[in-house]
Formats: C-alpha cells, structure tokens, sequence
C-alpha cells in the first residue's frame, strides 16, 4: 500500500521544482569576456565559480569559466548561468551549465544552509561518488534541476 502523505508531499515538491524553474529569470545567452561583476534585472557572480579566480574556481561547474546566480526572492528559488572563457552561455550540465536552484544560496547563515540542504546534497547524492560520476541518476537530478534557457538580450 502507498503512503499518500509521502507521495503527495513527493508531488508537491515536484510541482514547486518545476515552477521554481518557470519563476527564474532567463539570463543573457552572452556576457561580455570581461565578465562584469552584476548583470541587469540582479544577476551577480557566483563566488564560487568566479571568473577573477580561475583557475581555482568552478568546482561544480566543470567546464565553466563563470558562473552568475539570480535569486527571486531573499529565500529562492534560485539559478545559475553559466559561461565559458568567452562569455557564451553554456546550456549542457555536463558541460560546466548551471542549475535552478530551490533555495537561493545567497543570504544569512541559516539561508546558506538551506541551500546546501536541498540543492547541494542532493547533488553530491545523485551525481558524486568518491569514486566517479553517476550519469543514471545525475541525469534524473538535471531533469529536476535543469539549466534552463538563455534570452538574446542586452548583459548590462
């Protein structure tokens, strides 16, 4: 017999993931290659994929040379976009592309640890292992958590 309490809180999680990712903003599909610090309607760097860092940078974002996170509210939900050395927006997560993100990691101490709980861990569950990638289930996390979608429009 199916717990209804659990399938139905699986379901709405679900359905706020997925209007999560229709509520983020789309960012530009191309950033200038000098990569300023904050893009128009409130995209800023990523600190932990910034492109002033490279080659220390980008951990979770293998391929990217910077990252920009929008947040629509204090609370989330979130996103990132990703771009390569050349400002191109990089819409394959295998690739370095960012994510939507359920909680915003920007904030104080308790909202950055909210977003570690549901977006951080939930990606090392589904995607890391100490010992290699694993593309079955990372592949089910990028569904839930997809790149999303670059607009051809003005960076800054």
């Amino acid at each position: 017999m199916m717990n209804t309490l659990s399938h139905s809180s699986e379901v709405e999680e679900s359905n706020e993931e997925n209007n999560a990712s229709d509520r983020v903003l789309k960012p530009p599909c191309q950033v200038l290659s000098t990569f300023p610090r904050q893009l128009n309607e409130g995209w800023v760097v990523d600190v932990d994929c910034d492109p002033l860092k490279q080659p220390k940078t980008c951990d979770y974002h293998k391929g990217a040379y910077g990252c920009y996170r929008f947040a629509y509210s204090n609370t989330g939900p979130g996103a990132q976009a990703c771009y390569d050395k050349n400002g191109n927006f990089i819409s394959d997560p295998w690739k370095g592309g960012g994510t939507v993100d359920k909680e915003t990691s920007s904030g104080d101490l308790i909202q950055s640890a909210k977003h570690v709980a549901c977006d951080v861990v939930s990606y090392y569950s589904c995607c890391q292992t100490f010992f290699s990638p694993q593309p079955y289930t990372c592949n089910l996390y990028y569904e839930k958590r997809p790149t999303g979608q670059c607009e051809n429009k003005t960076a800054i």
